[in-house]
């Protein structure tokens, strides 16, 4: 088990009973009673619980926004499909002709695929399985898979092998989904196995694409990826609030909401 997916059961195990003791967490995922305690005080750092003698409880207030769980790609690809769609296409528009691109697999970012055939000469590399049917259809395209382990669920290459080859390119753009975008927590991920490859796709890059629709603006995931100062550029529809547009602009960010 990945520690942050270890992370997110302990949080769960604390929303659901209120409560929790770290020699029980210790003998239920048969780790040390020093490791749990590291994990709580990332935890409590997250301002999601609070440190008590022996354990830790939940704080129910942090918990309002907190999304744990995501569901399977193939369950997400339709949702907001007009929406994604006019994203897919203004953020094709903010790339030329003969660059590179670096992007990961998502509902949105499948949405960017469909219209990458308007540039020419592109050199994408992705870790996607999904949005490969979409890149081989480009003429004249050169594509890169990361390699790693197939995540089924959502047609992800991840892995170590998938993060070390990361370590080869350094892209003009790097395009990207994300579960969440906060004011505060910045970009948060659901998934314990993808977020270390977020963090490296962004890493990778001087130019980050952020993808959303209005829905992931104002939610906070368990698994944090980066700081909104670390973006450059996020793309999505016109549904989100005005006054989030304009706060995030404050922070530096250019936002196109299409």
């Amino acid at each position: 088990m990945f520690r942050e997916e270890r992370i997110r059961n302990i949080i769960e195990l604390i929303n659901k009973d209120k409560k929790v003791y770290v020699k029980d967490l210790a003998k239920r995922f048969n780790r040390s009673e020093s490791s749990i305690r590291l994990d709580l005080s990332e935890l409590e750092e997250r301002g999601l619980i609070l440190r008590t003698h022996g354990g830790a409880m939940i704080i129910d207030s942090a918990m309002k926004n907190i999304e744990l769980r995501k569901k399977i790609l193939s369950s997400r690809i339709n949702l907001f499909k007009e929406e994604k769609q006019r994203i897919g296409s203004a953020t094709v528009d903010l790339i030329h002709d003969g660059d590179s691109i670096l992007i990961d697999g998502g509902s949105t970012t499948a949405y960017v695929a469909q219209n990458l055939g308007k540039k020419n000469g592109l050199t994408v590399i992705t870790s996607s399985i999904h949005l490969l049917p979409h890149l081989i259809e480009i003429p004249e395209i050169k594509i890169f898979l990361t390699g790693g382990f197939y995540f089924r669920e959502y047609e992800e290459l991840v892995g170590e092998i998938s993060l070390d080859s990361l370590n080869r390119f350094k892209p003009d753009h790097t395009i990207m989904g994300i579960d969440g975008i906060s004011l505060e927590h910045g970009l948060t991920s659901l998934e314990p196995i993808i977020a270390p490859l977020k963090r490296k796709m962004i890493a990778a890059s001087k130019d980050i694409i952020i993808v959303s629709d209005h829905s992931k603006f104002g939610r906070v995931c368990l698994l944090p990826v980066a700081n909104l100062q670390d973006v450059q550029k996020i793309v999505t529809d016109n549904k989100v609030e005005k006054e989030f547009i304009e706060s995030i602009q404050n922070q530096g960010l250019s936002i196109l909401a299409v």
